[in-house]
């Protein structure tokens, strides 16, 4: 019999709850210095992701507020890299998600930002807000505190899944083609499609935003790295829902993502965890 996992802090929690929300709305401010600025261009990196000064001038400012009131706590970003930490808490940053959007133009990006806590059986995010900054939404949740969806400086309100329970009712939502293509799963979006009632594009993100607030039933994903989950495994639990790769391991460090309510999760779940994809 394995012993419980160890609780996480309160008072350390909710500090740093406190700072991720600040920190992700100053972070979002920034990002709105570079949209749509004409002279905004874009690199690829080895992986052929893109990746601009926005991206990265937005980590460095994320890190930066970090390390100076959490000196200890570890860091995981995309752009900068990782960064070991003494603390037990570990921050994981994207500070676009969603470049391709947001190089073009398309207010359809996040500000990413996650808290882990590191336990004996690995570690588990307790917190994570998805920023919006073009459209004025926040997404965030903290454990044991609820998930809160915040539009345009109006009082925030519960963020919940839908209660749609049959993949042949719902509307499901992932980024696009050519991630299956890449993940070497095309045949698990011909099934998907084939069984959801309805499917639609919405892109990185924005997706799983929809889905945490009962905007769309669910979202799937075949190609996805931790800072790309990062805050929607706590954002889904206290939703409502269910985040996990296809297989139904939950966290952030698979590399595949399905979200949705407790009973159309697992039918996503027995859907997709028969196809290959990336591991």
């Amino acid at each position: 019999m394995t012993s419980p996992l160890p609780p996480c802090p309160t008072k350390e929690l909710d500090a740093r709850v406190t700072a991720m929300r600040a920190i992700a709305e100053r972070a979002g401010r920034l990002t709105l210095t570079y949209f749509q600025h004409p002279g905004l261009s874009v690199e690829l990196k080895a992986d052929d992701s893109p990746v601009t000064a926005a991206d990265r001038a937005c980590e460095t400012l994320i890190r930066r507020m970090i390390a100076a009131d959490f000196p200890h706590d570890g860091l995981m970003g995309e752009e900068h890299g990782t960064q070991p930490g003494t603390s037990g808490f570990r921050w994981v940053i994207d500070p676009i998600d969603g470049t391709v959007s947001f190089a073009r133009g398309v207010p359809l990006y996040g500000v990413l930002i996650a808290i882990e806590h590191l336990t004996h059986d690995g570690p588990r995010v307790v917190a994570g807000v998805c920023e919006l900054p073009a459209l004025g939404e926040r997404v965030w949740a903290a454990s044991n505190r609820g998930a809160w969806w915040e539009r345009n400086g109006e009082p925030a309100v519960r963020a919940r899944v839908t209660g749609v329970e049959r993949l042949a009712d719902a509307l499901v939502g992932t980024t696009g083609y050519e991630y299956f293509r890449r993940a070497g799963c095309v045949h698990a979006l011909d099934a998907l499609s084939a069984a959801a009632g309805r499917m639609r594009g919405w892109s990185d993100c924005y997706c799983l935003a929809l889905a945490a607030t009962g905007r769309c039933d669910a979202a799937v994903e075949p190609w996805m790295n931790p800072w790309d989950s990062g805050p929607f495994p706590v954002i889904f639990e206290e939703a409502g829902g269910v985040f996990s790769s296809w297989d139904g391991t939950p966290g952030i460090h698979g590399r595949t993502a399905v979200a949705a309510n407790p009973a159309l999760h697992a039918e996503l779940v027995a859907l997709l965890r028969g196809y290959p994809a990336l591991t």
